[in-house]
Order: C-alpha cells, then structure tokens, then sequence
C-alpha cells in the first residue's frame, strides 16, 4: 500500500470517511475475511443447535441450558472475532504487514473484551428493560421515552472495544473514552452507521434476490434450496461485518483527530 489510510491526519467530512471506508474495505477484505466468517458462524450456534435437533427457536429456549451456553459462548466469540478483524484491518489500513499473531493479541485481550462488552451491554440495557416491566399502555410509552437515551449511549459507547485494541485503554478507561470522543461528534457516528447498515441491507437484498433467481422452482429440493440460501446470507454477512468494521476504523480514527486539535 503506497499510503497509510489508517490512522487519519485530519479530520475528515461525511463524504471523506465513506470514501476512506470503501478504500479499507476493498484493500482489507480478503485478508479479514476468514476471521469475519468465523465471527458470523460463531453468532450462529444456537441455530446449528437448533437445526439439529430438528427444534425452531422459541421462548422456551431460554429453558435450554444448552442452548444458553451456546448462545452465550457464540456472542463472546464473535465479539472476540469481530475484534480480530477489527487489528487486522487496521494493520493493513496503516500499511504493516497481517500477521497470524493478531489473533493471539485479541485472545490476551479476551477478559477484558468481554468485561466491556457486558459493561456497555448493560448500560443500555438499564435503559431499555425497566419499561418492559410496566403493563400497556405505560409499556409502549417508556419504551418510546427511554429508545431515545438507550440510541444515544449504544452509540456513545460503540467504540468502547475499539478503544482497547487500538488505543490500549484499560476497560473503564476504554468505556470512558469512547464516550469522550464521541461528545459533539455524536451525529457524525451515527450518520456513519445509518449510512453503513443501509448499504449492508441492500447487500442482503440482491443477495436473497439473486439466491431466488438461481434455484429451479422445484418442491424437491427444498434442502439445498436452503443450503444456498444460507451459504449466501452467511457470504453476505461476513462481507457487510468487514465493511461495517471499515467504518468503525475509519469513524474511530477520525475522532481521534478531531481530539488531537482540540484546545484542552
């Protein structure tokens, strides 16, 4: 790569840092790919669970403690993994070279990921729950007033984890800088996510769009039917995570500069 697209020398616009997300997705795909996948087939255990017992998912679900153990066990793993690709993409971005020691440097990272994400995770779930408890109409209406500060910290907090790969913050300092560097920017990030999730939506569509237009209009091959249909979902969604991490690097980054220039 003959220049550095990570970390940014200045602040950049709206348009800036989606061009500088295409750019470090398309140069980063291949090398993340295999941690991304690994990362979307991780958040899919309980359905592999589930397809193997024959069992579609339900309320009583939650009775399963296998079935809890493998969920839980999935979301701390693809949240290892998301942070996996989230270190190498930002080696490639800068310009170094991809190492297979970066899957060891997350796993050293492993507690302290999980710390932080349960951290953040209940924070905006303080927010959201206590409405849930109230019987209607009150419930609907709590859950109208409390979705607007749950948004605003889901997002003040979304670069908690990104903060202690990249900028070795310990875990209250990483939750802590996240919400720093988000103060005044808080609109920009999530513009950036609107912007990011949208393409990813469009992705998933042509997907199950061209998945229907290959498979023969047969009753009789409904097993392979699905077989496609999830190969290309699990495709599309490890292709969106690595272009959804792209954008968290590069609004990451870009908060870090505007920080740099501000008077202290």
């Amino acid at each position: 790569m003959s220049t550095s697209l990570y970390p940014p020398t200045r602040p950049r616009s709206l348009a800036e840092l989606l061009d500088a997300s295409l750019k470090i997705f398309r140069v980063s795909l291949l090398k993340c790919l295999p941690f991304a996948t690994l990362a979307i087939l991780a958040g899919q255990l309980t359905t592999f669970y589930d397809v193997a017992r024959g069992h579609l998912p339900d309320a009583l679900s939650m009775n399963d403690p296998i079935w809890v153990t493998l969920y839980l066990v999935g979301a701390v793993l693809a949240v290892i993994l998301w942070m996996a690709t989230l270190l190498r993409q930002s080696l490639v971005a800068s310009g170094r070279a991809a190492s297979r020691t970066d899957l060891l440097d997350v796993l050293k990272n492993a507690p302290a990921i999980t710390v932080i994400s349960l951290l953040s995770g209940a924070a905006v779930a303080a927010l959201i729950l206590p409405p849930l408890t109230l019987v209607e109409p009150y419930r609907s209406v709590g859950l109208a007033v409390m979705l607007v500060p749950a948004i605003y910290l889901f997002v003040a907090l979304s670069f908690s984890l990104p903060a202690r790969m990249l900028a070795h913050k310990g875990i209250l300092q990483s939750l802590a800088y996240s919400m720093t560097l988000i103060r005044g920017n808080w609109w920009r990030a999530a513009a950036m996510y609107v912007i990011g999730l949208s393409i990813i939506t469009v992705f998933y569509l042509l997907a199950a769009v061209m998945a229907a237009m290959v498979m023969p209009q047969s009753g009789h091959i409904m097993a392979l039917e699905r077989a496609v249909t999830t190969t290309a979902i699990l495709a599309v969604g490890a292709i969106g995570l690595t272009f959804y991490t792209a954008i968290t690097l590069t609004v990451f980054g870009d908060l870090e500069a505007r920080k740099a220039i501000q008077p202290h």
